[in-house]
């Protein structure tokens, strides 16, 4: 075990060095942020100032090197917009983030497991085809038009609450209830085929021969493997949702590093991007790292 997480903690920094590549190359790619920031009777040598002040005269080799150094040392340098250091602006926003993707990630597995279960132990019956049609249907909504639906309905229309913005405990009832549907038929889905994989192995059928009950069976024996592939999902989700919520940041003006990405990229703020999208990529290695872990912990079986 000791030696798997070694290597899987240096496959994770290659990654992590090779992605920061790939954004720093995307971002120059998408415009000079030196033409936004510049008032329209700049001259040359005006633009030349403010290019050399943000450190953009020089190549691109050596830009990436500046910003690897400075990255080694947790400095990710200053925005481009506002002048203020970018981890800063992180952490004021992270934690916005994180107290909605938490409760709707939990929200999203504790109904799935319901849904799952239920649909999986009815097969082929009405319980099942309803299941399977709200999965259907939670894929098929784009999650910005169910959020303005949402906002028109209960916020707008009957006035049980706000629409947007965070405070009071009602601000967070609708960005959490959408975000968890959206979360909700990937889960369900994958815990449906998995526990119907597991409910026809041999190991569950010699449990009802000797007697379990049908719920010690299903939710004691069959849906500890079947939630393996449930903990993949969840992790993936978790890791894109506390730093990729845009969509939903956005339409309930939510103020997290969702809408502080979408921002920066509609302002061309270099290191606001380069930040947000390498913090996607270490939190997506990590989970991916500690659901590995768990796998062995869950499963005896992937211990040998």
């Amino acid at each position: 075990m000791t030696r798997f997480i070694i290597l899987r903690i240096i496959q994770a920094f290659v990654t992590l060095i090779v992605i920061s590549m790939v954004i720093f190359a995307l971002a120059r790619a998408s415009g000079d942020p030196v033409m936004l920031m510049a008032p329209p009777m700049a001259t040359l040598e005006d633009i030349e100032v403010i290019r050399k002040h943000l450190g953009l005269d020089k190549s691109l080799p050596e830009q990436y090197w500046v910003f690897l150094k400075n990255m080694t040392r947790g400095d990710l340098g200053k925005s481009i917009q506002n002048r203020r250091d970018v981890t800063t602006i992180m952490w004021e926003r992270l934690p916005n983030t994180v107290s909605l993707s938490l409760p709707a990630i939990f929200l999203g597995i504790s109904v799935s497991l319901i849904l799952g279960v239920t649909a999986a132990c009815r097969r082929a019956t009405w319980v099942d085809s309803g299941v399977k049609f709200l999965a259907i249907l939670g894929q098929a909504l784009p999650s910005f038009w169910l959020a303005i639906v949402a906002i028109s309905v209960f916020a707008v229309l009957l006035g049980w609450l706000p629409t947007s913005g965070m405070g009071s405990p009602a601000h967070y009832v609708l960005p959490v209830l959408t975000l968890s549907f959206f979360m909700l038929p990937i889960f369900t889905r994958l815990l449906r085929s998995s526990m119907l994989e597991v409910l026809d192995t041999e190991y569950v059928k010699l449990a009802r021969i000797k007697g379990l009950s049908e719920r010690v069976v299903v939710w004691k024996h069959a849906l500890r493997n079947a939630i393996i592939p449930l903990l993949t999902a969840a992790g993936i989700t978790f890791a894109t949702i506390v730093t990729g919520a845009v969509i939903i940041e956005t339409v309930f003006a939510w103020p997290g590093l969702g809408r502080l990405m979408a921002e920066a990229m509609i302002r061309r703020d270099f290191p606001v991007v380069q930040a947000a999208v390498l913090l996607v990529a270490v939190v997506v290695l990590v989970v991916n790292l500690l659901v590995d872990i768990v796998y062995a912990y869950v499963d005896p079986r992937i211990r040998y």
